[in-house]
């Protein structure tokens, strides 16, 4: 918590500087509105935050509007920066290059353009982002092993779902009908299922009880179950017919091992962690197709060649456009199917719901299908 805060407050809060600077002096504002433009800026600021207190006051309607308007304006916000940004390193090139070559005739973008060019694109692409992120895909993935019997094993991974708030019951059922139309044989939830204050997501149990796949549902913990209160987070988990997997494997079938890894909340740099996975993998069958469910896309190279398919989330690709280069940054390892080599595979899913901002862009939330399919001989 005291590193988001630390992050909420000199990057958030330094993005709001930057964009009352670069709107102050592009549309060139009087003295009169230099100083109250800071009043509607620092209560969006505030906004995320101040949701939270009032949630937990109890007060819906205020907590609800609170909320929708702080994470609406962080999401343009972002956008609006992410294109200035670009703009005003241009002009210092260009600025520089006028020095150097004395007396040639080079143009800079002007500073009106430089607020207005911006403020279009965010308002464009977070009203496409809101449709983007409504618009549930289904990614299909195929897998071939020889520890997998005649014909496929069908699986269906939904990650980083945040029901609460923002993911209400509408996008919830539209996650489990594209789930649905696959006829998965299993169902796998690799983290942060729920988010947001318990009233917010309670009563939701129902609608995943409906899915009910012959080889089960399983899921694993995300970051997120720690921030609302692991206790209740499980027990929503629970109660919506999953058995959750914490640092422990199970055998699910003729042919499947599930090990899944709790996720570390915040003992994310601990050591120990590690070992708690090669314990898991080093005893699993290996005649059997081994499956790693573990929230954060992270590799631990000793457990490369262990395990047949890593499936994880938390990334969400960025969410917004080019929020990615820093979640790669962090997490290097793809979205996607990667191949780790040694017979193991990882997938890392873009995110079923969103967090924050109700927007996605470039970066579209998806149910992924996955198909285990029998090939001889596979290498390992």
């Amino acid at each position: 918590m005291s590193r988001f805060l630390l992050f909420y407050f000199v990057f958030y809060g330094g993005a709001h500087l930057y964009a009352y600077l670069r709107i102050c002096r592009g549309l060139s504002l009087d003295r009169s509105f230099r100083l109250l433009l800071p009043i509607p800026l620092l209560l969006l600021f505030i906004a995320p935050l101040l949701s939270r207190s009032l949630d937990q006051w109890g007060l819906d309607l205020a907590a609800t509007a609170t909320s929708n308007a702080g994470y609406w304006w962080m999401g343009i916000l972002f956008l609006f920066v992410s294109a200035s940004l670009p703009i005003d390193m241009l002009n210092i090139l260009l600025r520089s290059a006028g020095k150097v070559c004395r007396g040639a005739s080079i143009t800079h973008v002007p500073s009106r353009v430089a607020v207005v060019v911006p403020a279009l694109y965010a308002a464009a692409v977070a009203a496409y982002g809101y449709h983007e992120a409504s618009s549930i895909r289904s990614e299909q993935v195929t897998i071939l092993s020889d520890r997998v019997p005649a014909g496929r094993i069908r699986i269906a991974q939904i990650s980083d779902v945040h029901a609460g708030q923002v993911v209400r019951e509408a996008r919830i059922r539209k996650i489990l009908a594209v789930v649905a139309a696959a006829s998965p044989d299993l169902v796998l939830s690799t983290g942060d299922l729920v988010d947001g204050h318990q009233r917010h997501y309670s009563g939701l149990e129902p609608l995943f009880r409906e899915l009910n796949p012959p080889l089960g549902k399983y899921a694993v913990t995300g970051n997120h179950e720690y921030y609302i209160g692991l206790d209740k987070a499980v027990k929503f988990t629970e109660e919506a017919g999953f058995r959750l997997l914490m640092d422990e494997r199970v055998e699910v079938g003729e042919h499947l091992t599930i090990a899944g890894i709790a996720d570390p909340g915040r003992k994310n740099n601990d050591p120990t962690r590690k070992n708690v996975e090669e314990r898991l993998l080093t005893s699993a069958n290996r005649g059997r197709f081994t499956l790693l469910l573990k929230h954060r896309p992270t590799v631990f190279p000793g457990s490369v060649g262990r395990f047949d398919l890593q499936l994880s989330g938390h990334v969400h690709k960025g969410q917004i456009f080019p929020f990615n280069i820093l979640t790669w940054l962090a997490y290097p390892v793809h979205t996607g199917l990667t191949d780790l080599g040694g017979g193991s595979h990882i997938y890392v899913s873009r995110g079923t719901g969103v967090w924050g901002p109700p927007l996605r862009f470039l970066a579209p939330p998806e149910v992924t299908i996955i198909d285990l399919v029998t090939q001889e001989h596979t290498p390992r």
